[in-house]
Parts: structure tokens; sequence; C-alpha cells
């Protein structure tokens, strides 16, 4: 068997790795310059859709809203409930009925008494009863004795009063309505009263 000697030994082992260098120098490069893209089919490859991606049905369509996706809300509409339309009501008919003007109670003072026996008699016959009146009681509604001559007009007893009013011991109304119809009824009117009045001093 023939012996070889270390030298040769290197020599062939740096020719070796000289060969090598040189292949990996022109394959790298060429597989680098030419990648070949690995292509996977698509019927192998499952796509998750999100909830949020729009499907069109073309260019044009408007987008439509994939609500079936699993965990997504249930789609509700809340729509207003229609209120009932007003009816409208028919014109009253016929003509409405006028109502009597209610006619104010005066209040019971002797300012309003004064008043009131001038509005029913007139302003003479007022002329003369007042100067009757003025001097029996001043016309104070309490002056006198009730179970004697009583009151504006001095009634003798006064409860002839009552006639006109419960309230005739210290109502000034009730009291001159007495008054006027007792001039009128005995003597005719208030200055023929007076008349006699002045002839006798008493009425």
């Amino acid at each position: 068997m023939k012996r070889f000697s270390p030298a040769a030994i290197g020599l062939v082992v740096v020719a070796g790795f000289v060969i090598l260098a040189d292949t990996v120098i022109v394959v790298v490069p060429a597989v680098l310059a030419d990648p070949r893209p690995t292509v996977v089919p698509s019927s192998s490859v499952a796509v998750d859709a999100s909830p949020t991606e729009i499907a069109y049905s073309s260019p044009t369509a408007a987008p439509s809203w994939d609500l079936s996706w699993p965990g997504w809300p249930a789609a509700t509409l809340s729509l207003p409930t229609p209120s009932p339309s007003a009816t409208r009501q028919p014109w009253p008919s016929g003509t409405p009925t006028a109502q009597p003007t209610p006619v104010p109670t005066p209040r019971d003072t002797v300012w309003n008494a004064r008043t009131y026996v001038k509005n029913r008699i007139g302003a003479k016959q007022y002329d003369c009863v007042n100067v009757i009146w003025t001097a029996e009681s001043k016309w104070n509604p309490l002056a006198g004795n009730p179970t004697g001559p009583y009151g504006i007009p001095q009634a003798y007893p006064g409860s002839k009063m009552a006639a006109f009013g419960s309230n005739w011991r210290t109502s000034p109304l009730t009291q001159v309505k007495w008054g006027i119809w007792y001039v009128n009824s005995r003597y005719g009117s208030a200055c023929s009263a007076y008349s006699f009045w002045q002839a006798h001093g008493w009425y």
C-alpha cells in the first residue's frame, strides 16, 4: 500500500475547499436572483371574515351589513307608535241663551241706604224725608229703643220693621225700606209726610 505524505494530503484538502467555494459562489446567487413563491390553492385556505367587513354585490350597489355573525346582537327596529288623529268637534248648533246680568247687592251702610232712598223716590221726595229722618234719628240705625221709637225712621215700636228683614235692629237698608213704605202708605208721599211732621212735630 502506497503511503501519501502529509503535504500531499494537505493539497488535496485545499483543492476540495476551493471546488466547494466555487460551487457556492455560482449556485447561491442564481437561487437568490430567481425566487419562486409558493402558491397556495385558494380552496385550501380558510378566510375568517370579521363582523365589520362589508360585502358589495356590485360596484354601484349599496353596502349591506352581515348581521348573522355569531355573537352579533340581534337587530331591533323601534318604530314610533302613531297617535290617533284628533277628531274635529262639530260647531255647536243653535243660539246661546243669554244669561241675566246679576244685580249687585249694595253694602248695608248708611251711605248706601241714602242712595237707595234717592233712587227709589227721587231727589225731591228724598229732600223731604231727609229732613224728617235727620231730625228724628240723624240717620243712626241704632237710635232709640227697640220697644219704642227705633232706627232711622223711628218706627214705633221698632219691631214693625221686621216685615222687611230680620236684621231690622242693625240694617240701615232694611230700616229705610220700611220708612219709604210707611210714608207712602200713610201720607201718599214723603213730602206730604214732611208737611204733617212740620205741623205736628211727629209723623
